[in-house]
């Protein structure tokens, strides 16, 4: 069966196992081993998949997944009506795998899927990679949602996929956080290094502290003599006639998983380097992006997708997808821009970066 059709089916059997008031079996038996199945593990061979696996404490996790005998991912399972931000939930299932030396494991309740990178040295909720939840499927799409789920599968751990996301997400957002603390307090042999590299004419010192902060969406201790040093992006500038107050990045991306914020950062980025007269307003429920006073893309940055909004006629939109795009002309929504593409995987970033190059090519 399809992974798409598995998502329909399980939301039905989901559907009667609620009302039934479902209970940790039949939550493995009727929603999450069907979904393993669908992933391309067989859950009758004990050599891929095996139930009640001892971990350190002779406690037993619910499933360990193995490729050529060799343990790749965990999954603990809880009742289809527990919630996964518990925090006691995380730290068990996190725990398992890091004392077990398996970097990846999941925390499912069969509806809601959250992976989490176990040897990341961050805070625990920290360490998630990414989550699916497949009641949004409804509105959303199965494919969609399939496509997601997909990197779990036996297939794309075999083909170390997750892995490779996973590392790349992680490391980029270690380099990102050290380049900030660099940025808010520049020590002097990075200072040394930048006005070396940077010739004629000189720099003043406190002229490239203060550039470092405006890359880096930092405050410049130069320019906040008081303020203490840290890695916390700088609230933007009001733009007086952009109206609407101004918040910070954090306000959007803070406890999103690391996954989420790194799509984010990269078509932040792109955006910002189309051209000198994009400018970049940051509201309570979007970031936008902009040409003088007119937008050309707006994002909001949700735990499973990043959505933009283009400002392009869905009618000329081309080419169309199906699965990440939406005709929104009709449909409420905070951000601006008559056509929708939901971005949930680093494979769709060429297709969203060049229609976000094409909605600004048209406002300039």
């Amino acid at each position: 069966m399809a992974l798409a059709q598995t998502v329909d089916k399980i939301l039905l059997a989901a559907a009667k196992l609620k009302k039934a008031g479902g209970n940790e079996a039949n939550t493995k038996a009727l929603l999450i081993e069907p979904m393993l199945a669908a992933l391309g593990w067989d859950t009758t061979d004990v050599d891929q998949v095996e139930r009640e696996y001892r971990v350190y404490d002779g406690t037993a996790l619910d499933y360990a997944l193995k490729t050529e005998g060799e343990l790749r991912l965990f999954v603990e399972a809880k009742a289809v009506g527990k919630q996964l931000g518990d925090k006691a939930f995380i730290s068990q299932t996190v725990n398992y795998a890091n004392n077990e030396g398996v970097i990846w494991c999941v925390l499912t309740n069969g509806l809601a899927y959250r992976v989490y990178k176990t040897n990341e040295p961050v805070a625990m909720e920290e360490k998630l990679l990414f989550e699916v939840d497949i009641t949004e499927a409804a509105d959303s799409s199965p494919t969609e949602v399939a496509q997601a789920l997909e990197l779990l599968g036996r297939g794309a751990l075999a083909e170390g996929r997750l892995e490779a996301w996973g590392e790349r997400v992680f490391t980029d957002q270690r380099v990102r956080d050290t380049l900030v603390r660099l940025a808010v307090k520049p020590p002097a042999e990075l200072t040394a290094m930048l006005e070396k590299a940077l010739g004629k004419p000189e720099v003043p010192a406190a002229r490239l502290h203060e550039s470092l902060g405006r890359i880096f969406d930092v405050e410049s201790p130069s320019t906040t003599p008081n303020a203490t040093p840290g890695a916390t992006r700088k609230k933007p500038p009001e733009a007086p006639k952009s109206g609407g107050k101004e918040f910070s990045l954090d306000h959007h991306l803070n406890g999103k998983p690391a996954a989420m914020v790194d799509l984010f950062e990269q078509i932040d980025e792109f955006a910002r380097g189309l051209g000198a007269d994009v400018s970049r307003r940051i509201r309570k429920f979007y970031v936008g992006f902009f040409v003088g006073k007119r937008s050309f893309c707006t994002v909001e940055i949700q735990r499973q997708r990043v959505t933009v909004y283009l400002s392009l006629d869905p009618t000329k939109a081309a080419p169309w997808n199906d699965g990440a795009m939406r005709d929104v002309r009709t449909i409420g929504h905070y951000g601006m821009g008559d056509t929708e593409y939901s971005l949930s995987t680093p494979a769709q970033l060429d297709e969203v970066k060049a229609l976000i190059k094409r909605a600004y090519n048209e406002k300039r």
